[in-house]
């Protein structure tokens, strides 16, 4: 019985030590690379940029979101169409790490991104090695610069998979909504969005303090289960028995 019972409180408290291990040493994302955005249609404006192809403004963008109401850098996704500039409209805004259905759900955005966080050349690099991975109506049929092709090189040897973390760069759609009448031609392109950046509490924390919570109920489970050791009291021996023990004195 009692071997049975020390039995059980080892099963539970080894048991309490492999769960404590799986939840410490379980891979946690350090980074959370889903990024707020606004569930309506914000305004847009278009202009020409030097650091990238566009410069796009964005207006009307609700609180608590990961965009805001600035400037961004701005690139074309679709080569067949003009994007009229300096003029207003609508768009939605869709994550390149959560794309929405139809052609972007199968774009190669792990090449764009990665492309975006690994720039070589000037803007115009950068554009045509997008375009090559990412053309959304035809397929891209310029011939890439020098530069270029080194960085579509570079995508194609590095990129697959890539996906960005805390403090790269992540692509966001703008997706042509409400387009007023008499609006010049739009289309659909991408703006930069820094990662966001997780505190390392949730990350680190709290898997510790789940195991030492688990091990902590254990050590109390144990205690409840385990019977109380008796305090017997060592009694004297009979002195008269202790007399009888003791040799014979010899006397001279």
């Amino acid at each position: 019985m009692r071997l049975a019972k020390i039995t059980n409180r080892n099963a539970v408290i080894g048991l309490a030590i492999i769960m404590a291990l799986l939840v410490v040493a379980a891979p946690v994302r350090a980074v959370d690379t889903v990024l707020s955005l606004p569930s309506t249609p914000v305004t847009v404006t278009v202009s020409d940029g030097t650091e990238s192809y566009f410069v796009t403004t964005l207006s009307n963008v609700p609180s608590n979101c990961t965009v805001t109401n600035t400037a961004y850098l701005g690139w074309c996704i679709d080569a067949s169409a003009l994007m009229t500039r300096n003029q207003t409209f609508e768009v939605m805004l869709y994550s390149s790490l959560n794309p929405p259905s139809g052609n972007l759900l199968t774009a190669r955005w792990d090449m764009v991104n990665y492309i975006l966080n690994h720039k070589q050349g000037n803007a115009n690099d950068t554009q045509e090695a997008i375009w090559y991975f990412i053309n959304n109506t035809v397929n891209y049929n310029g011939t890439p610069s020098a530069v270029a092709q080194l960085v579509i090189n570079d995508a194609l040897a590095n990129g697959t998979g890539f996906a960005p973390q805390y403090p790269d760069v992540a692509a966001v759609i703008c997706f042509p909504q409400n387009i007023p009448p008499g609006t010049g031609p739009v289309q659909d392109s991408i703006i930069e969005i820094q990662v966001p950046q997780i505190p390392e509490f949730p990350s680190i924390a709290i898997p510790l303090i789940f195991a030492i919570a688990i091990l902590t109920a254990a050590v109390v489970y144990t205690r409840k289960r385990s019977p109380r050791k008796l305090q017997l009291r060592k009694l004297p021996l009979n002195p008269k028995k202790r007399l009888l023990r003791q040799p014979l004195a010899k006397y001279s």
